[in-house]
């Protein structure tokens, strides 16, 4: 499969790219753009998780609170394709999953939704050095995912890699909008497949969007 990114489109890039792989870049984005336009929610508030897998925790969220909407992503077809089937097993009906990358997702979320939580668990830590540039809290991430939250919205991290947690940790504190918070109540819908892969060893952080902070 063809990760075709948000970023692809920039003309500087674009102008390097072969002419069929950029076309279905653009139709990547027209189709994602229009899928998003049709989500429907009262509140105009969505939950998000960012790598939602086969959709365990996700569809368990949904069942729990009908009333609200949830969005999942994940850049694995076969991974979307499982969660739908699961979600449809189920008769969900407040639940969206989509295969795209979180920047594309963020960039091109309609104004008239806004997100209430982001959940990432069990991100992939590349641990070597020189692969940390592939991790997905980078400063650009946060700024994109805070213009597209609502303030005090929070951003959910569980990791069984400390130092990713200790990564994260700075970036948020730099970003000059999220804040740590030092004590928080984890929600405990479900286990996730890669908890119960863990052992439950694990550490999370909790974060919450204020841009007014000094």
């Amino acid at each position: 499969m063809t990760r075709l990114y948000l970023h692809s489109t920039d003309p500087e890039v674009a102008s390097k790219m072969k002419p069929e792989i950029y076309a279905k870049i653009l139709k990547r984005r027209e189709e994602l753009t229009a899928t998003l336009q049709q989500i429907e929610t009262d509140a105009h508030t969505i939950s998000l998780e960012i790598g939602c897998g086969h959709g365990h925790f996700l569809t368990a969220m949904a069942l729990k609170t009908p009333k609200e909407q949830f969005v999942g992503i994940d850049v694995n077809r076969g991974r979307i394709f499982k969660a739908r089937r699961k979600a449809e097993r189920l008769g969900l009906k407040n639940i969206h999953l989509l295969e795209c990358e979180s920047i594309e997702f963020l960039k091109l979320l309609p104004d008239k939704i806004r997100i209430k939580e982001t959940w990432i668990l069990y991100p992939d830590p590349w641990p070597k050095k020189r692969h940390f540039k592939n991790r997905i809290i980078q400063a650009p991430f946060l700024e994109a995912l805070a213009s597209a939250s609502i303030l005090k919205g929070k951003l959910f991290m569980r990791s069984d890699y400390d130092a990713y947690l200790e990564w994260s940790k700075e970036l948020l504190d730099q970003s000059g909008e999220w804040t740590v918070l030092p004590n928080f109540e984890w929600p405990e819908i479900t286990a996730t497949v890669f908890q119960e892969l863990t052992n439950n060893q694990h550490s999370s952080l909790v974060a919450e969007l204020n841009p007014l902070k000094e």
